[in-house]
């Protein structure tokens, strides 16, 4: 190229990742981490969720965000699992105390939160039957895992001594979720307003009747004719 009888020399452009990907009109590779953070944006957005969306977005084929995902509940799952688990953690964290009245204070906050979270309350209200079977069925990976952090908080509880239990923890995580979940549904499923209350009383009924069991246990009997 000749400019007032001058030569100008081509300078070589450095290509960065960037201007490749922009070159060749492509992006870089989508993972499956990308395409959950996706989801749970939408989630949160309270958009439905789904795969043929997901799979234009990230510019996968819907074959490999199925084998990535392996379905839309267990990308829910995934996504509830996200927000619950840290939900219940901050419950047990900052819910001062121990024994029965820690537990029961720590499910009060934990269903407290759950009722306030407007994201929730919008996939139980625009789809009841599908948010029943996603939060509520044991087989399912959010429902398991619940049961499961709340048994490990009762059982730490009572490995410290601060509680003595009459059944395993798992059993009466089962009971203590399923009370959750009843609160958290109520308005769904009945049109009546929540009742926190009534499900922590459940909940300090079923501790408070292990403290007694064990401490009838431990007392000595009279011998037989005193």
């Amino acid at each position: 190229m000749y400019t007032n009888g001058s030569i100008l020399k081509k300078t070589a452009v450095h290509k960065t990742p960037l201007a490749l990907a922009i070159a060749n009109h492509s992006r870089p590779p989508a993972t499956p981490i990308e395409v959950f953070k996706l989801a749970r944006k939408t989630w949160l957005q309270g958009k439905r969720l789904s795969i043929g969306d997901l799979a234009k977005e990230v510019g996968v084929s819907r074959g490999t965000l199925y084998r990535w995902v392996g379905s839309k509940e267990l990308l829910l799952d995934e996504i509830l699992w996200s927000l619950i688990k840290p939900t219940f953690e901050n419950a047990v964290a900052e819910t001062p105390g121990h024994g029965v009245e820690h537990v029961v204070a720590v499910h009060r906050r934990f269903m407290t939160d759950a009722l306030s979270f407007a994201p929730l309350q919008k996939f139980i209200a625009d789809d009841p039957n599908y948010s029943l079977r996603v939060l509520t069925d044991f087989s399912s990976g959010v429902s398991e895992r619940m049961v499961k952090l709340t048994a490990d908080h009762l059982r730490s509880e009572e490995i410290n001594g601060h509680l003595r239990l009459h059944s395993a923890p798992e059993k009466l995580a089962e009971i203590f979720i399923l009370a959750n979940t009843a609160i958290i549904y109520s308005d769904a499923i009945s049109g009546r307003s929540p009742a926190i209350d009534k499900a922590c009383s459940l909940i300090q009924m079923l501790l408070s009747s292990s403290q007694t069991v064990h401490s009838q246990a431990s007392t000595p009997r009279k011998p037989a004719g005193n």
